[in-house]
Parts: C-alpha cells; structure tokens; sequence
C-alpha cells in the first residue's frame, strides 16, 4: 500500500476513536448531572426539593419505606385545647399535592410530600337536666322559679364542660317565703345595728350596696357576709338621672363592673344585681347576665326613704302588701334609718304569724 493510503487509514481510525471517546463521555456526564433523564429501569421523583432514583414501576408504599418517610401523627385534643392522646391520628405522604392510595405506581417526575396528621378534638356530649327547684325569672319581682331544665354539653372523654344553658319548661310558681332586703348601705350608723336586729331574730335577708360605700366601709360588708347575708350589686355611685336603664352602654356596663369589684375587694360575692331606683330593661338584664349577675326588684315598697315615715306606718304598709312570694324593699343607708330599724321586728314578727317563711331571694 503506498505511504499516503496509509496515512489516510489511520487518521481514519483516530477520528472514529476519538469520537467513540468524546460520545462515551458525554453519556456519563449526562447521567451524572442534576436533572438527568432516568435509565429505562428507574424513574426520579422529588422529595422536599431534594431528587431520588427509584426502580421504575414502584407503587407508593414501597417508596415511602425506601426513602424512610416519617409524616408526624395528629393529636387527640380536649375541648379546651389540651392533649389527650398524643400521635393518635396517623399522617400521610402525598403525590403531587394530593392524598393517593398506597398501591399507586409512582411515575418519573412526581413529587412527594409528608403531610403531619390532623389534630382533632374529642366529641361533644349534650344531656339534659332537670334544674332542682326550677330557676328565678329574668327579672324577679317576687320568690319565685320557673320549671326549667340545663342542657349541658360536655367533652365525651375528658367531661370538661363546654356550656350549660337553662332553658324554662312552665310557668313561675310563687315561693311561698318572703325576701327581705336593704339598699344603698352600708351605713356606718345604720348597718350593724340591722344587723344584729337579723341576727337576734335568725333571719336571713339580702343588702344591695353601692360600691363606692363598700370601698369606704369594707368591714361593714365583711360583717353582711359573716352574718351569712347576700350581698348584692347596686353599682357603682347609684346614677339616677338619667335613668339607668338610658344610660349609654359602657358606662351603664361600668357601674355593674365597678360596683361588683368594690364588693369582691371587701370580702362579698355578687351574683345579684339591683339596679338603681329599679330602672331595668333587657339591656340592663345583658349587662348584667355579663358579670354573671341576675337581676333582682321588689314588689312590696313601704317607701321608708321619705322623710318623717314612722315605724309604724313602715310594718303596717309592709304587712298590709305582702304575699306568699314578696320581696320587701328597705333601706339600711342613704340617710336617716331609724324608723326602719325600729319597725324591722313588727315585721318580722308579723310575717311569720302568717305561717310564711323568711328566705333569701
């Protein structure tokens, strides 16, 4: 062969090799690189932006065993909030965004997630219960309780209580005692001395008093309380004009919440509210229901506040309106207080020669 064919045969032949070379090395950088086509036996999928080779035809629960997928369980909470079971609701890994069933074949691009389980809260039992005695009418002019029942919603497992609401079955049904109670105390001069009138003749009675007097004389209000009398609300500073009932919102709101905290400062618990000069109205009876007071009127008032009444004409206007049921209007402050403290005895006396009793409303 001559020298020149030679030549040309054998640069022939390093081309194709180096070809073969350069072609052998591009398909191994290619499979090395990120975002690489999969081999025909496997496929990628992403996890957490991270990628994965998988044998191609995976179903989906092999894969979250192969690639060790842990999704965090869900808690079993109480009504309040708190765990009652914890990683007691598995969680799960989903393909593409999307809840799929574990014999799902995986394909080459898909995306897996691991979702944590959800929390969920116990179920809520509802019973209802007959109210013991009934409940007192929204607004009490006299003793007396509606036939009612509780319905009462709690937690299943836990039996922490959700709500309570009492709802009437029946009409009021007059008690057949009589409530006794004093207003716009405590008086220096006048309360201790009703009181051991109440006390020596073992009745129970119930005062209204006004905060700004409970924050003056709270030993008079520990000594209601240590002679086992309720100490109702009767607000704040006793605003009259314009009527209660007429003022705006968060004042009025203000009075009961001021009134209630004076009292609790000097040892009482307010759960009754009366509202000055009896001004109610079921803005009145909201506002009240929010400090978790109810209201409480009357419906026998001698009217012992006016000036120059005598004792006797104070009994004989009680004793001439009383019922089964009444409950008595008197005053143990705001001014001059004699003549009630005088014609509490006759009072007292000529209720219960009645054959009714002396009760707390």
């Amino acid at each position: 062969m001559p020298w020149t064919g030679l030549r040309r045969s054998s640069l022939i032949i390093v081309v194709v090799l180096v070809a073969a070379v350069a072609v052998t090395a591009a398909v191994l950088v290619l499979e090395r690189s990120p975002g690489r086509r999969p081999a025909a036996t496997t496929i990628v999928v992403s996890v957490g932006g991270r990628e994965h080779e998988l044998p191609r035809g995976i179903e989906l629960r092999a894969a979250i065993a192969q690639l060790g997928l842990r999704p965090q369980r869900g808690d079993l909470l109480d009504v309040d909030g708190r765990v009652l079971r914890a990683g007691a609701f598995p969680g799960a890994v989903l393909v593409n965004g999307r809840a799929r069933p574990a014999d799902t074949r995986l394909e080459d691009g898909d995306r897996l997630a691991a979702r944590r389980g959800a929390d969920r809260t116990e179920p809520i039992v509802r019973r209802r219960v007959a109210v013991l005695g009934g409940m007192p009418p929204e607004f009490e002019f006299v003793v007396s309780r509606v036939p009612s029942v509780a319905v009462v919603e709690r937690g299943a497992i836990s039996d922490k209580v959700v709500s309570t609401r009492v709802r009437a079955t029946g009409a009021a049904v007059p008690s057949t005692g009589v409530a006794l109670t004093f207003d716009d105390g405590p008086s220096p001069q006048y309360t201790p001395r009703i009181l051991a009138v109440l006390r020596r003749l073992q009745v129970p009675a119930t005062f209204f008093v006004i905060g700004y007097l409970a924050d003056a004389y709270p030993e008079l209000v520990r000594a209601e309380v240590a002679a086992g009398m309720d100490v109702g609300n009767h607000t704040y500073n006793h605003p009259e004009v314009p009527p209660f009932n007429q003022l705006p919102d968060l004042l009025r709101a203000a009075e009961i919440r001021l009134g209630a905290q004076s009292i609790r400062r000097a040892g009482g618990d307010p759960w009754l509210l009366r509202p000055p000069a009896g001004s109610y109205s079921a803005s009145v009876a909201r506002a009240a229901e929010r400090e978790r007071e109810r209201i409480v009127l009357w419906s026998v008032d001698p009217g012992d506040w006016h000036q120059g009444i005598t004792a006797a004409q104070i009994a004989q206007r009680v004793l001439a309106a009383v019922r089964p049921g009444s409950i008595v209007l008197l005053h143990d402050g705001g001014g001059d207080r004699s003549a009630t403290l005088a014609a509490l005895p006759r009072i007292v006396a000529g209720i219960r020669s009645r054959g009714l009793q002396l009760v707390q409303p």
